[in-house]
């Protein structure tokens, strides 16, 4: 007897042991499956709050011509600045007087150079080790730009190189290289040109401080600060879809134009946006951003123009800062920011809503009350623990949100681990 009473013991501590074992796998089968969230890391984030459209310039520009005929040769690069009375350009009889001078330039660019890292002065100051680091930071600089297609800062990079190299050359050689014949060389080649050239007919000066562009587009009246009222959107998109008017000079009425001045003061910038959730404002400070060449200008919202049968807005912009980037072109591609914004990128998705209590204090009384508020937020996993961090949003994306940085209890924080999928099996 003593012997089953033994066995039925034991067979029901089995029985019990099974249990609990299966019990403790299931529960561990539960939690496994049900505590298996898939997360990502709250990291911070950059947005802009911006429109993107074709802009159309509406300047103070002036049509720059010259009486007679003869070739024109220009003393200023496209976009380049000019102060008042600044010679633009130089007319002469015919081509070959201006490839005559185009030679002399060019010789004398070189004559200088020669002169320069000749003079004692610049020898005596000059070292080994300096000339060998400008002649790499040169050499990087020219291939850079050339990569870049910016052929200006190329050519500069180069005649710098040239400049160092030729130096170094001297200094190591203590005097053994000179350039004393080229020299000569040059000043006689200069001089027999000189001789046989023949002199300007012309020329073309700046009566203001301004930008020069050599060209015309034949929208110079159309898109002209003192008609900004009169411009419609049939005229913005006609300049958007062909920036140069075939026959501009005929329209201009000039047959000699060599080109125009933009006047370096107030601008405008025209064009069409959306603007049905009314986030841009007479008033408003933004940044128009050149997205072809990334130049920037701070300029104001001027007008918001309502438009016929349309569901956008004209919108009117002034700035008073100007750079050769924004006189190259009649139309740009453009890129208007009102806001910049840093915060907690946060997946619409895992966005969630909770009853929070929120406690208030008056100002004035120092009293505290306290009120249950639905408030958005989002899951996090610490550890086994999950929990409820509050969101406050500053940006509002297309699938994601940008929260406020906080050190406040309660609100998510940089690297939470954000619960973006299984957070619905324990509720909202």
């Amino acid at each position: 007897m003593v012997t089953n009473s033994s066995n039925k013991m034991t067979n029901i501590l089995l029985v019990l042991l099974s249990v609990s074992v299966i019990a403790t796998i299931g529960t561990i089968l539960y939690h496994f499956v049900d505590t298996s969230y898939q997360t990502e890391t709250a990291i911070r984030a950059t947005a802009d709050e911006s429109k993107i459209f074709d802009g159309v310039y509406v300047r103070n520009e002036t049509v720059l011509t010259y009486s007679g005929s003869g070739a024109v040769s220009y003393q200023v690069p496209d976009g380049g600045k000019i102060a008042s009375g600044d010679v633009i350009a130089e007319v002469y009889p015919d081509e070959s007087a201006i490839e005559s001078q185009q030679k002399i330039d060019a010789l004398q660019e070189k004559l200088d150079v020669l002169e320069r890292i000749s003079n004692p002065g610049t020898l005596e100051q000059a070292q080994p080790a300096d000339l060998s680091r400008q002649i790499t930071q040169y050499y990087k600089e020219a291939v850079g730009y050339k990569d870049q297609m910016n052929l200006t800062s190329a050519k500069e990079a180069e005649q710098q190189f040239l400049e160092a190299y030729s130096t170094y050359q001297i200094v190591i050689s203590k005097g053994s290289v000179s350039f004393a014949d080229q020299i000569s060389s040059l000043n006689s080649e200069i001089a027999d040109l000189k001789a046989g050239q023949s002199a300007p007919v012309g020329t073309v000066t700046s009566d203001a401080s301004a930008y020069f562009v050599s060209h015309v587009d034949g929208y110079e009246t159309t898109f002209s600060a003192q008609h900004l009222d009169e411009v419609t959107p049939e005229q913005l998109s006609q300049a958007i879809a062909n920036p140069t008017k075939p026959n501009q000079t005929e329209d201009l009425g000039q047959s000699n134009v060599i080109g125009k001045s933009i006047a370096e003061y107030g601008w405008y910038m025209m064009g069409m946006i959306d603007n049905k959730d009314q986030k841009y404002q007479v008033g408003d400070q933004v940044t128009i951003r050149l997205l072809n060449a990334s130049a920037e200008a701070p300029a104001t919202i001027q007008e918001l123009r309502t438009v016929e049968n349309s569901d956008q807005v004209m919108v009117v912009l002034y700035s008073d800062t100007l750079t050769s980037d924004f006189v190259q072109n009649r139309t740009d591609h453009v890129e208007m920011i009102l806001g910049e914004y840093e915060g907690i990128k946060v997946p619409r998705d895992a966005i969630r809503f909770k009853d929070v209590e929120e406690t208030e204090t008056d100002e004035e009384t120092g009293k505290k009350t306290t009120k249950t508020v639905n408030a958005r937020g989002v899951y996090v996993q610490d550890g086994e623990k999950i929990e409820f961090r509050r969101l406050d949003v500053i940006y509002e994306g297309k699938d994601y949100v940008l929260s406020k940085l906080h050190a406040d209890d309660g609100y998510l924080m940089l690297y939470d681990s954000i619960i973006v999928e299984g957070i619905d099996a324990i509720g909202n």
